[in-house]
């Protein structure tokens, strides 16, 4: 059909229709029915003559969405989540490589052992160049299949005093898929329960927690007095001290029983917090540890899990922020160590839904769930008062806590965030990924909730780079941050939070752009009695900057400010001007 025909109803419902399934079969699609959605204006299909929203998406349109859903569940189904391959091995170096040899995912302690990162190549890992050569020439013979589909590669660490195997196996997947080969290390990895474990309950110092870690790693008193700088009689007196209070006997019953710990059930009880306590990576970039270092989690009220990132010092004045639909969780090391520099705690909620967060139950109001949830994390973590750092379109979940608690929030920030004008008016940029999403919310809530289904398998499908690469083609601030490898590596692992199959992060999504459709003018003008400052990034494609004399016209109160040389990731691209500004916001709500 070309747009001329557009005129023909019946024609047009056939075009959905038939794109929609086309979606089911290859997600990638979502991204050329956002494109025809607007050239053909097809958003009026969903509008009667006076504007309102119709029922044009009622029982007909529901069932091809639900036949074309379950398409899609099936197609998840047969394409597995390559996480779900490094499950069973959390307390080894695990990851998984693409026919390209390059790293299509790896767990913590790949991360941790030898540096790997999704995208990165084999060649780039932290080992020796010899058996890089050899991890390169091994993988390649079982993703050929010429030889063998399991393959086990040993080697010499000299630097890790140790010996060390891998063994590479081909993944089965789909014919039609490219092979991946799954690689296990025998390198074990210090998990942070293990140290929490030690702390509560041996009452080991952060000192004596690392030093464990290094027995269990293999490497003997000299070695580990050389990576902590201090002296062999201080190791050796170190150990006495964990042998006596973990009722040992000699160096094997530490690292045998450390070992044991990694096994011990995991989970919270009650309502307590799964505690961090790991010891400091004194033998690495402590930088990066930082950047990498694992979620929190609690147990609330109602027995959901909620997942929190808190990243700067634990002891450093308190901000909270939000991550967006994309889960812009993560710091790179530069905006991490800003945020020591000013003695700025960050801390992050991850909502219902997103990450390791449990699932948001569909009688919940999103909005309300989170103020409900970021209050109870506050309590736990015995926060009086602090400023809001909003992104995106988070600025909702702002102005509710405002509403509700106006005792917990001293000041509202927001990068990228904006209300909405009175009567519950958009004021949408040219993004067409925006303008989809905000439309099909407002007036055909089911295809919403199975585009946003399609969104998260597009980027199991094409990789979180790719992603991030086709909501950014229109900033090219945006794409011109993923050319800095440091960034790029935390943006993917990023939005890779929202993929995942763990989660229902497509269900979270649509809920929340349902709820953004709302009008939200009485709790906008509710923040009056507290300073609301708003960054909007000059190449943003989700917000009409011409809007904002209508803005301040209705909200005089705000402060409104146009950032150049900035897009959708304003934070990150604008860090050396922003993480001051909620420096100085935290410092003085104490």
């Amino acid at each position: 059909m070309t747009i001329g025909e557009q005129d023909d109803p019946a024609a047009e419902q056939d075009l959905i229709l038939d794109r929609i399934y086309g979606i089911a079969l290859e997600p990638s699609s979502l991204d050329d029915f956002i494109e025809l959605w607007h050239d053909m204006d097809l958003a009026r299909a969903f509008v009667d003559n006076s504007g309102a929203a119709t029922e044009a998406f009622g029982a007909p349109y529901r069932q091809h969405l639900e036949r074309a859903q379950e398409i899609l569940q099936r197609e998840e189904v047969a394409h597995p989540d390559l996480m779900e391959f490094l499950e069973p091995y959390e307390n080894l170096a695990a990851f998984v490589v693409g026919g390209s040899l390059r790293i299509a995912a790896c767990n913590p302690g790949a991360r941790a052992a030898f540096s790997a990162r999704p995208g990165s190549g084999l060649d780039q890992l932290v080992l020796p160049a010899e058996l890089r050569r050899a991890l390169s020439r091994t993988t390649q013979e079982v993703l050929r299949g010429t030889d063998s589909y399991d393959k086990i590669l040993k080697t010499d660490m000299a630097s890790k005093g140790s010996t060390i195997l891998f063994r590479i196996t081909r993944i089965a997947r789909l014919a039609e898929d490219s092979p991946n080969a799954l690689i296990v290390s025998s390198q074990f990895h210090w998990s942070s329960e293990i140290g929490a474990l030690l702390a509560e309950v041996y009452q080991l110092t952060a000192a004596e927690q690392d030093v464990v870690r290094f027995l269990v790693e293999g490497q003997e008193t000299k070695s580990i007095a050389q990576a902590r700088g201090t002296s062999e009689g201080t190791v050796r007196n170190q150990i006495k001290s964990i042998t006596g209070k973990m009722h040992l006997r000699s160096q094997t019953d530490i690292v045998r029983f450390a070992m044991a710990l990694s096994e011990f059930p995991k989970g919270t009880v009650g309502k307590k917090e799964t505690v961090i306590l790991a010891a400091p990576a004194t033998s690495r970039d402590w930088l990066d540890a930082e950047v990498w270092k694992p979620f929190r989690s609690l147990s609330l009220s109602d027995g959901r899990t909620l997942s929190y990132h808190d990243m700067g010092p634990v002891t450093g004045n308190p901000a909270i922020l939000t991550h967006t639909g994309s889960c812009m969780v993560r710091w790179p090391r530069s905006m991490i160590h800003l945020a020591f520099e000013m003695n700025l705690r960050v801390i992050c909620p991850i909502r219902a839904g997103y990450g390791s967060s449990d699932d948001l139950e569909l009688t919940m109001h999103p909005v309300a769930a989170a103020s409900t949830d970021t209050a109870f994390l506050l309590k736990h973590l015995d926060i009086q008062r602090l400023p809001y750092v909003a992104q995106g379109t988070d600025f909702p979940f702002a102005i509710d806590l405002v509403a509700k608690r106006p005792d917990l929030v001293t000041e509202v920030l927001g990068f990228g965030a904006r209300p909405c004008l009175p009567g519950g008016l958009q004021a949408n940029g040219v993004g067409r990924w925006q303008r989809f999403f905000v439309s099909t919310a407002r007036d055909a809530p089911h295809l919403a909730q199975f585009a946003s289904r399609a969104v998260m398998a597009m980027s199991r499908k094409i990789g979180p780079e790719a992603m991030l690469r086709t909501l950014c083609k229109h900033s090219p601030a945006d794409l011109a941050l993923l050319d800095n490898e440091e960034m790029k590596q935390v943006l993917v692992a990023n939005i890779s939070l929202m993929s995942g199959k763990s989660t229902n992060a497509a269900r979270a999504f649509a809920m929340e752009y349902i709820a953004f459709q709302e009008d939200w003018t009485d709790l906008v003008r509710a923040t009056q009695q507290i300073p609301v400052q708003l960054f909007l990034a000059e190449e943003d494609p989700t917000i009409d900057l011409g809007a904002i004399p209508a803005f301040q016209n209705a909200y005089p109160w705000i402060g409104f400010e146009v950032v150049n040389g900035a897009g959708l990731a304003l934070t990150f691209q604008k860090a050396e001007k922003l993480i001051p500004l909620i420096a100085e916001a935290a410092k003085r709500a104490i």
